[in-house]
């Protein structure tokens, strides 16, 4: 059989490559370990399971609040979980201000994948798990959302936000988000933009650009965490005040 010309060949593996990322999913057996080391010892909140068509059941931590109309929704960064981290801390910290939480486990890849770029075919399955947790919270009385979310956890947020756009969202906290947020449009709802003074350069780099969108939102802010290192480590306690002075203001 005669080769595919150079220009063919180059279009099959194209178009292979995109079957392949449009079936990918999360790689259920590590968050199955996750859940296996995290839910036993919970302290603030309840493991509760959710179900997003097309995605199957997946964990999340449900943390009751006396704002009973405004919800809290979290979202952690690439390979983790829901208790992980700033996003832990977040969540417990969120739900002593009175907001209920929710924090989903959103899709992950094997453990030695760490490239960004691959867990862009996860994305649709983020986005059902992220419309499965707004609907949770809005059934317990939630009437509007707030979204806090963390690295990867940011970018799947992105990419709902922008294809969603009737979200019933009214604030949104993104730590350590890459890129700008350009499909958005606005104005609209007000965006926290947090991120390490030290952070990656794929942070950094475009945040004016970041800052220049947040002007035609109403409330919005962006800040540079002094003490943040890459994803914010080390920042953690500024990004507590931060977002819970944010969230208050946003909620009156």
């Amino acid at each position: 059989m005669p080769a595919l010309p150079k220009c063919v060949a180059l279009l099959v593996a194209c178009l292979l490559c995109g079957v392949a990322l449009g079936q990918a999913r999360s790689d259920a057996a590590r968050e199955q370990r996750w859940a296996d080391q995290i839910v036993p010892g919970l302290v603030v909140g309840d493991a509760v399971y959710l179900d997003a068509p097309g995605a199957g059941k997946f964990l999340a931590i449900y943390a009751p609040g006396h704002r009973t109309a405004t919800g809290v929704l979290l979202a952690h960064g690439p390979g983790l979980h829901p208790d992980h981290g700033i996003t832990g801390e977040l969540r417990m910290a969120l739900a002593d201000r009175g907001f209920p939480t929710l924090s989903l486990q959103m899709p992950v890849l094997a453990a030695e994948v760490d490239d960004g770029a691959a867990y862009q075919a996860l994305y649709p399955e983020a986005a059902a798990r992220i419309a499965a947790g707004l609907r949770f919270l809005q059934a317990r009385g939630a009437k509007r959302v707030a979204l806090v979310t963390h690295a990867m956890g940011s970018g799947m947020a992105y990419a709902y936000l922008a294809d969603h756009r009737d979200a019933p969202v009214f604030a949104w906290a993104a730590l350590s988000f890459y890129g700008v947020y350009d499909r958005l449009g606005g104005p609209g709802f007000p965006i926290l933009d947090l991120y390490g003074a030290a952070d990656y350069r794929g942070i950094r780099g475009p945040a004016a650009e970041r800052l220049r969108i947040l002007a035609q939102r109403p409330g919005s802010r962006q800040l540079a965490v002094p003490e943040g290192g890459r994803f914010l480590a080390g920042g953690e306690k500024t990004v507590l005040r931060e977002v819970g002075a944010f969230l208050d203001a946003a909620a009156r």
